[in-house]
């Protein structure tokens, strides 16, 4: 089995899972010394891979029959991520679960759509879980904010949005990639309730015992603001041109696959703060 992206949230959280119970993995890195180091468990073998670097996909591939696939955002992207697929194809790989988009048809920013696409034309066994907005991105994009200013600065106006703990994801990708009943099939990765980004201000103003006010901001200076983040100018307008297409309702759909797939509920925004509480304060 190889895990892609297993050091990003989602690949860590899975690589727990797996590794709590003792199954042995690949863990696909730029960085496989890193990742091995992170993780500091036999179980776990780094191995180099870069999308952008094809003398790394058939050695990462080799002897895998299961793969686990995320993808960098950007759909400039899709032609070395198509390479990756026909060479994982030639070296005998068969399932992959790929971590997708919620929305992603009305996303044509982002690869998500054409890789499905091409892992159906490519004929292999596939579970799809296009996964709504993250919990974990008020830690990654908006915690020094939140911290410095208490503010909560998102251009989504009052839209409504399906967010989903990262925890519960990757339980999921855990479960499908050991479950033999979840082929062929796409799932809706979603928390249970929608909330506007008002509410999770509100939410974390409860939580935090700090009041916390939401701000949308517009789309110009959310960029700029990313851009003095260190983000590149590149990746800033993937991020807006995704905020975009949540305001528009691309993550305001609930579903109940989460539950289904997990046999209990989903982690709702408040156990998520809550959690994380430290990481916040």
């Amino acid at each position: 089995m190889l895990i892609t992206g297993v050091t990003g949230y989602i690949g860590r959280e899975l690589a727990g899972c797996l590794l709590e119970k003792g199954i042995s993995f690949r863990g696909a890195s730029r960085h496989p010394s890193e990742a091995e180091r992170i993780f500091n468990d036999d179980h776990m073998k780094g191995v180099r891979f870069d999308y952008d670097s094809p003398v790394t996909h058939g050695p990462a591939f080799e002897g895998v029959r299961t793969m686990f696939l995320t993808c960098p955002c950007g759909a400039e992207h899709f032609k070395s991520i198509e390479q990756a697929l026909r060479t994982a194809k030639q070296s005998g790989i068969e399932r992959i679960v790929f971590l997708s988009v919620l929305g992603n048809e009305k996303m044509p920013f982002l690869p998500h759509r054409e890789i499905e696409k091409a892992i159906i034309h490519l004929g292999f066994d596939y579970t799809f879980l296009r996964a709504s907005s993250y919990m974990h991105e008020l830690l990654r994009s908006q915690r020094k904010i939140i911290m410095e200013e208490q503010k909560l600065r998102i251009p989504v106006g009052d839209t409504e949005v399906s967010f989903v703990d990262g925890r519960d994801v990757a339980e999921a990708a855990f479960t499908a990639l050991l479950g033999k009943s979840y082929s062929k099939d796409t799932y809706k990765l979603t928390g249970r309730e929608a909330l506007t980004f008002g509410q999770v201000a509100d939410i974390l103003t409860e939580e935090l015992g700090t009041k916390i006010d939401y701000e949308s901001s517009g789309k110009h200076d959310f960029i700029k603001n990313y851009e003095e983040k260190g983000c590149s100018s590149r990746e800033a307008e993937i991020i807006a041109n995704y905020y975009t297409a949540v305001k528009n309702g691309a993550c305001r759909r609930v579903s109940l696959d989460v539950g289904k797939i997990l046999q209990r509920e989903q982690r709702t925004m408040k156990e998520f703060v809550r959690d994380y509480h430290h990481a916040f304060v």
